[in-house]
């Protein structure tokens, strides 16, 4: 068993400030691409904290990127319902009074889709699975991808829930994947036909994904508190780490374990700004360093770097049924 303060104890200690430099105490001799990689090949339980990010090469819109995100791209919606942003979209407040904002969205970008298909950074997690050194994978995101590429549910914590699963907002009947499917695509707001007391309920269907406003499973701080005490390797792709309580993750989690942070570009750096731990710190400009590492630019070009690394390359090539020529 690893011994250490996380950080959000350290923080407790130091009266809600943060500790003054990057732990000197690492598993690792020096905080580069090549002693993060060497140490990932010893690694028996690796948490990779995934977002949106790892999903856009798919096809899938991530949220907050300028331009190209789906928050950039909603004006239509803001306008004809009259909401005043659009996060006010995926609100479990909103849902609850006027669903058809949600489910007009929904079915513009066929939530649930089938004809999209996992990236290169979905399969190497499904590798670091098969070589039996993933712990778990917490995803931001509800697009299911990680299933398809055949990750064991029991390595997977849907966060912030998924399609695969809906529930009647009245009764609380469920309804499998394919009817949540069907619901979403029928143009209209689906009513409960469940019988109650020899009555069709008529309640609203809402899938099971987690909305703002709406509490995380209650699983996930039992899961969450019990897999950082092992992580002896963090790996986080394709966030921007900007909503909670996820994004705590990275500060709680031993102070000697390394992180690996493979996005399109640096976040949560600014150690100035920081105040408190209800967000993530990263020390990759900070010559004390030891800890953490980033690979940065397109996503699924780190990873093969990484792989290639690490000797995976073939395997994982093999795993997504792509080749070289997929890169070039």
């Amino acid at each position: 068993m690893i011994h250490y303060h996380s950080r959000a104890l350290v923080s407790e200690m130091r009266g809600g400030l943060p500790p003054p430099e990057p732990s000197q105490d690492s598993l690792i001799p020096e905080a580069t691409f090549e002693a993060i990689s060497s140490h990932l090949k010893k690694c028996k339980n690796v948490i990779v904290l995934t977002g949106a990010g790892i999903s856009t090469a798919a096809g899938i819109p991530d949220f907050r990127t300028p331009g190209s995100g789906l928050y950039d791209n909603v004006g239509d919606y803001i306008k004809r319902y009259n909401l005043s942003s659009a996060q006010q979209l995926f609100s479990y407040e909103l849902f609850t009074h006027d669903p058809e904002p949600f489910y007009a969205l929904a079915r513009e970008l066929k939530y649930p889709g089938e004809s999209v298909c996992p990236t290169l950074a979905h399969y190497f997690i499904k590798l670091l699975s098969d070589k039996n050194v993933l712990l778990r994978n917490y995803t931001q995101n509800i697009d299911m991808l990680q299933s398809i590429t055949g990750i064991p549910d029991e390595k997977v914590f849907e966060v912030h829930g998924s399609f695969r699963s809906g529930t009647c907002m009245s009764c609380k009947a469920k309804y499998d994947k394919e009817q949540v499917k069907s619901a979403v695509m029928s143009g209209k707001v689906p009513e409960c036909d469940e019988l109650v007391d020899g009555v069709k309920c008529c309640g609203v269907m809402k899938p099971d994904i987690v909305m703002f406003g709406e509490p995380l499973p209650q699983q996930y701080l039992c899961k969450i508190s019990c897999d950082q005490e092992k992580c002896d390797l963090l790996i986080v792709m394709g966030t921007s780490l900007q909503v909670g309580p996820v994004n705590k993750i990275p500060n709680d989690i031993p102070r000697s374990t390394p992180r690996l942070l493979i996005n399109m570009e640096e976040i949560c750096t600014d150690e100035a700004a920081f105040s408190d731990f209800s967000a993530p710190l990263f020390f990759f400009n900070n010559p004390l360093n030891k800890t953490d590492v980033f690979m940065g630019g397109d996503l699924n070009e780190s990873i093969k770097k990484l792989a290639t690394q690490l000797g995976w390359w073939e395997e994982l090539k093999a795993l997504a049924g792509v080749d070289d020529t997929h890169f070039q």
